[in-house]
């Protein structure tokens, strides 16, 4: 099993979220119980309520994904088809080490902002390494 993350949120039109993360970003569907459903997010599990009296809708900052630059520009592709505005646009950099990386930024039906970024070399590798004490 992979170390996967869930996340859990409440939204205005749960249908309307399940349509975008389904039929734009390709991802699957999970469980549904017709007041939250599961959403398979690159692996990850997100759970999205519908808005209640109890439970309001409040959008999250932004939360995000690592892909590999093909399903990057594949999932870049889907978006733009679905003519889903850009909260930032599309961008790739050279990085000092000649890395390349790229991100960009979108926001859902309930306005949480979803960055979708890749790197060429694993984020995980430049994670500075602490020396053993001696």
């Amino acid at each position: 099993m992979s170390n996967s993350f869930h996340l859990s949120f409440v939204v205005p039109n749960l249908r309307l979220a399940q349509t975008f993360y389904v039929d734009v970003l390709a991802c699957k569907k999970g469980r549904d119980t017709g007041d939250w459903i599961d959403i398979i997010f690159f692996g990850h599990q997100l759970t999205l309520h519908q808005e209640s009296e109890s439970m309001p809708a409040q959008a999250i900052d932004h939360f995000g994904v690592i892909l590999e630059k093909a399903e990057w520009l594949s999932v870049l592709d889907k978006v733009k088809t679905a003519q889903t505005p850009f909260a930032l646009e599309p961008k790739s950099a050279t990085n000092e080490d000649k890395s390349e990386s790229g991100k960009f930024v979108i926001k859902d039906p309930a306005n949480n902002l979803i960055e979708f970024k890749f790197y060429q070399k694993s984020p995980v590798d430049m994670v500075e390494q602490t020396p053993e004490p001696a």
